[in-house]
């Protein structure tokens, strides 16, 4: 809009000026060519708010990032945790299928022959059965044989069952203490 060719527009040729026609046109022209103070404010907010997401957004955007690496970083720490509890496992079901082993040998003492037992030598197979060990079992037999019971487990001596009671009691032509108790009450 120019407002020299509005106001010459105006103007008659005897220098007067129309100020109501003059007023008329601006006012027709200022809503096509100005933008008013509040329109204005408004846009202004607008931008403010849309430059203020996108930093939140980007912001955020990051935070992403770093939790990403978060997850990535807690996920390897239970990777290795359950690498080290199956380790763990392992080597305890080997001690332990040893220690039992030892004493189905007819060791005295399988604690102690543990603490001689070379557990690199032995393997655990799949089906539950030891190898390695009955070699190093023979060993000990023939260098520590105070650590073994003579015969083995298998041979081990029975105990001897007895009848319950007092063998002594019966046909010996003794009263019994219930029978005595029976006779000063005078039953």
């Amino acid at each position: 809009m120019d407002i020299k060719a509005i106001i010459a527009k105006h103007t008659k040729e005897d220098g007067s000026f129309d100020s109501e026609a003059f007023a008329t046109e601006i006012n027709a022209t200022i809503p096509k060519e100005f933008v008013s103070k509040e329109q204005y404010s408004k846009k202004t907010e607008e931008i403010e708010q849309l430059t203020t997401d996108l930093e939140s957004a980007q912001k955020s955007n990051l935070s992403t990032e770093e939790l990403q690496k978060q997850l990535e970083k807690a996920v390897n720490d239970a990777k290795e945790r359950e690498t080290q509890f199956n380790a763990d496992l392992a080597s305890m079901q080997k001690t332990n299928a040893v220690k039992l082993a030892l004493k189905d040998s007819g060791t005295v003492n399988s604690d102690l022959l543990f603490g001689q037992v070379n557990m690199d030598n032995v393997i655990i197979q799949d089906d539950g059965k030891i190898s390695g060990l009955d070699d190093q079992v023979a060993t000990f037999k023939e260098s520590m044989p105070y650590l073994f019971q003579e015969g083995g487990a298998a041979d081990k001596a029975k105990p001897t069952i007895v009848a319950t009671g007092n063998p002594n009691s019966v046909g010996s032509g003794k009263k019994t203490m219930v029978q005595k108790i029976q006779e000063r009450l005078g039953e």
